[in-house]
């Protein structure tokens, strides 16, 4: 529930201004390349799949046995959306053309 209190939106539970919707950014270095490693894992299966070398697996793979680790290459994994794999696909056609 949301209520406008002196032109300030805040919950109506304690006052506390809400959250922003963007995520915040990892602050563990080693952890933000975790997700990085994931992110960039999938774009080169999205790209191997559009190329007819393989697919994509229908699981994430296994990137650490430290949970920790492995949440956030899922994090990384998961956050490619189509936009970002169509383009990584202009790109290398705008170098091979280059």
């Amino acid at each position: 529930m949301l209520f406008t209190h002196h032109n300030h939106k805040c919950s109506a539970v304690n006052h506390a201004p809400i959250a922003n919707a963007q995520p915040k950014r990892i602050q563990n270095r080693v952890h933000r390349q975790c997700a990085k490693d994931g992110f960039d894992a999938r774009i080169r299966e999205e790209l191997a799949a559009a190329c007819g070398i393989g697919q994509v697996p229908p699981d994430i793979p296994l990137h650490s046995h430290h949970a920790t680790r492995q949440h956030y290459f899922n994090l990384g994994w998961n956050a490619v959306t189509p936009a970002h794999v169509l383009r990584a696909k202009a790109r290398i056609n705008f170098n091979d053309k280059g």
